[in-house]
């Protein structure tokens, strides 16, 4: 049954297909990116999660994600990466990899990568190229929580199509200088950052989440809480800094005033 749903999944009709893959091709911000392949990839392994890295050097720089507890983004960036088996496959053969392949179906769930993925509800990852220029720019990665449903191979194959569309979108963005601007606001200070030494460490989280545009559920998810709690904690903060909602708390936050 599951694998049957899978395999529905693998033949989304060519015009839904198409249509998913011109909104990737066609975002014109690294965060449209992101939402157009989280819509994509949903669609087509019934996995929203997603993670979008740029890549700075060799070291994977993440500049989105939707649906990934914090805890697994802070393993991965405290060095896991460096022996990643599916992030080394990518750079080394420029397609598209998911861990049961690389590490061999047998042994996959024995392996570092297994066990880190399942400390956090997930089952399966594959991630595919971005490029620009004839080099890997980015790496696009993805997760399943379903243990009997591995990736296919023709669900790497429409990975590997979808990342050409972003592709081409990343090098329209850098042709653009939208990288690099994207790049210069994330190594300025983040609002809600500035405001950490007078915040519990949870609301300075959920703050910096609120500025970034994300729901309460994209909050919940990554931080490994519920929707109540983050809705308790955006109503704090919308008290004490004086907002009717959280619209006017981001406008605040991300407005000179909250770094003074």
């Amino acid at each position: 049954m599951v694998i049957a749903e899978q395999e529905d999944l693998d033949g989304l009709p060519e015009r839904q297909l198409a249509d998913r893959l011109l909104s990737i091709a066609e975002s014109r911000s690294v965060r449209s990116l992101g939402i157009a392949c989280c819509s994509a990839i949903a669609k087509m392994t019934g996995s929203p999660t997603v993670g979008l890295y740029l890549l700075d050097g060799l070291t994977p720089e993440l500049v989105y994600s939707s649906h990934v507890a914090e805890g697994l983004l802070e393993n991965y960036k405290a060095g896991f990466w460096k022996c990643d088996p599916v992030l080394d496959s990518i750079m080394t053969r420029g397609r598209a990899a998911d861990g049961e392949t690389v590490v061999g179906p047998q042994r996959w769930r024995h392996s570092p990568s297994f066990e880190m993925l399942h400390e956090w509800g997930l089952a399966y990852n594959m991630g595919g190229p971005l490029w620009s220029s004839h080099k890997i720019v980015g790496v696009l990665f993805t997760a399943t929580t379903d243990m009997d449903a591995p990736y296919t191979s023709r669900t790497r194959q429409r990975m590997e199509v979808l990342c050409r569309a972003g592709s081409l979108a990343l090098t329209n963005m850098m042709n653009a200088g939208e990288i690099e601007a994207h790049r210069g606001a994330i190594s300025a200070p983040e609002p809600a950052a500035t405001l950490s030494a007078s915040l519990p460490r949870r609301s300075a989280d959920v703050a910096v989440r609120v500025c970034r545009g994300q729901t309460n559920k994209e909050i919940a998810r990554e931080m490994g809480i519920s929707d109540q709690t983050v809705k308790e904690h955006v109503a704090n903060l919308c008290r004490r800094f004086g907002a009717h909602n959280r619209t006017e708390l981001a406008a605040f936050l991300l407005s000179p005033a909250s770094r003074q």
